[in-house]
């Protein structure tokens, strides 16, 4: 009988995941470590911090080392961000299997998305140099969609067979049809859409979908952003007298599937049309899905089994009279809304779910 202990024991993997992130608590990070902690098998220790601004990043580090040192895990995975401590955390982790967390490039986002440094500079190159160091530096690269993957591997010259997708999920303790059981649907027609306002987004595609629509009986409600992006979107707002728009700066986490359940309909998106956004599922998408709602996405590359008028809507990104005309389409087959909803859930459970997300992880350690 010992020897069969001592036989588990000796197959057990250790894994630690290293996080420094301002949004500990990120939807990312808590799929990734609930998936992990469901693989047989497994021992996960973490060095996640709790704290916020710049003290997070030595609170990181010093768990990391207590770990290394006590612990000594197989393999290390450094979350979402990991760029800003990659360096540290690979000398750490020393000659032990680190994976890379590469859900968003930073290249990518302050050159094309949100235009923040200009092409063929000093700044690009340095920024290109420093994340291809880190992807060629990293064991194994973990992404969301394989659009992402095909970028990647393009962009930043790895082997395609070191990237593997493993899709965002949701929390689904939180995201599912039995929440909030005394939220009830809108008697009215109305258009759920939540995030920051990222260009990939496309809150002003939604914008002129709302002013297209805005004599017939179809409500929207908007919200987030921040203090950069609210100041046009306020001006837009007033300038084409929207009364069919209303807007929060924000909401609880916990509070959004009562939200989610008194929308008739949601904008998972992306509309934006940028480069990110023809790559991405977005996390609100998950979310629908994964409570049985219905919602409407931004065409975009990657296969992913989503089927017009099936499983959701499906628009093409950039086209604001193609979101009016989907949103008009909903708002007549009001009847057929709950089926779409149910069948995207069964696609959230077949192909994005946390179940799904542990199946992939765990062949990463085998």
């Amino acid at each position: 009988m010992k020897n069969h202990s001592h036989k588990i024991k000796n197959n057990t993997k250790t894994v630690c995941y290293v996080l420094s992130y301002y949004s500990p608590e990120y939807v990312r990070t808590t799929t990734l470590i609930e998936a992990l902690l469901r693989i047989n098998g497994l021992r996960l220790f973490q060095a996640r911090n709790t704290a916020k601004g710049i003290i997070r990043y030595a609170q990181t580090l010093f768990k990391l080392i207590k770990i290394r040192l006590l612990d000594n895990p197989d393999y290390y995975i450094l979350g979402f961000r990991g760029y800003e401590i990659f360096w540290p955390v690979r000398v750490i982790a020393m000659r032990k299997i680190l994976i890379y967390d590469h859900m968003m490039s930073p290249y990518d986002s302050l050159l094309n998305e949100k235009k923040r440094m200009p092409p063929g500079g000093f700044l690009d190159f340095l920024v290109y140099s420093y994340e291809k160091w880190v992807l060629h530096h990293a064991n194994i690269v973990l992404t969301d969609t394989s659009s992402h993957k095909a970028y990647f591997s393009r962009l930043f010259h790895l082997p395609l067979e070191k990237i593997h997708v493993i899709p965002v999920g949701t929390d689904e303790k939180l995201f599912n049809p039995a929440s909030c059981p005394s939220a009830l649907p809108s008697k009215k027609f109305e258009v759920l859409f939540y995030g920051s306002f990222l260009p990939l987004h496309g809150v002003d595609i939604i914008l002129q979908a709302a002013l297209i629509l805005q004599k017939e009986p179809i409500h929207f409600l908007l919200i987030g952003g921040n203090r950069v992006n609210l100041t046009d979107f306020h001006k837009t707002i007033d300038h084409c007298q929207l009364r069919n728009v209303s807007h929060h700066d924000w909401i609880n986490f916990a509070e959004l599937p009562g939200v989610i359940k008194h929308a008739t309909i949601g904008l998972g998106g992306p509309f934006g049309n940028t480069g990110q956004g023809r790559r991405v599922i977005t996390g609100k998408t998950f979310q629908f899905m994964a409570m049985g709602r219905p919602v409407i996405i931004g065409e975009t590359d990657e296969e992913a089994g989503f089927i017009d008028k099936k499983n959701c809507l499906i628009v093409p990104q950039g086209n604001a009279e193609a979101l009016a005309q989907a949103i008009r389409w909903a708002g007549n087959h009001r009847n057929e809304l709950n089926g779409i909803g149910e069948r995207g859930r069964q696609l959230y459970l077949e192909k994005f779910s946390i179940d799904n997300i542990k199946n992939r992880m765990s062949a990463l350690f085998l």
